[in-house]
């Protein structure tokens, strides 16, 4: 019981000696988290947010209004077709600015497939793409070679039987035909008989 009383006294002497303490040194320094700061200490970080990185490619104007529809090569010169989200319009555009003064300047390749191009309206120039409906996924599907098919048999499944029709009863009904009524014509005037 001794030690007992020894080990908790001495607990409590520690405690008493931490608690005399702790005002002084709470007084002489505060926490990180509570010293006031100046914002010069944050410029680093305004300029160079982590929150808000670089997007890969800018976003044009002309992107969110046009999208493209299709590439043909006329006379050897590539074209493309665009659609105008604003009036659902559709131009085709080449090297030469046509009557809205527009523009093909290059198309963006990936892989040897076009799959941007970019674009100039007026004095404005901007990158667009194909609509993501219209993009093909994956890669294109081979076309379709009857020769080329399997030429097992077929076989059909099996139909459910048809439902059975009620018998159909007895025919004991009378049948009564009545002959044809006209309606009566509008007397002719009658001429007498010579």
């Amino acid at each position: 019981m001794k030690q007992r009383r020894g080990v908790f006294g001495f607990g409590l002497l520690v405690l008493l000696a931490l608690l005399e303490v702790s005002p002084a040194i709470a007084e002489t320094e505060t926490p990180a988290w509570e010293q006031p700061r100046e914002l010069s200490h944050f410029q680093s970080l305004l300029a160079r947010t982590p929150f808000a990185l670089p997007t890969a490619e800018e976003s044009s104007p002309l992107a969110e209004r046009f999208s493209m529809t299709g590439i043909v090569t006329i006379d050897g010169q590539e074209e493309v077709f665009i659609f105008d989200n604003s009036d659902q319009s559709r131009e085709l555009l080449g090297k030469s600015p046509n009557a809205k003064n527009m523009a093909l300047v290059t198309l963006v390749r990936e892989g040897g497939i076009p799959v941007k191009a970019t674009i100039r309206v007026g004095g404005e120039t901007g990158t667009i793409g194909f609509k993501e409906s219209t993009q093909p996924k994956g890669p294109a599907p081979a076309a379709f070679n009857p020769a080329q098919a399997p030429q097992a048999p077929v076989t059909l499944p099996a139909l459910p039987p048809l439902p059975q029709q009620p018998a159909a009863p007895p025919n004991n009904r009378r049948i009564i035909r009545r002959p044809v009524v006209t309606a009566p014509q509008s007397p002719q005037l009658q001429q007498p008989h010579p």
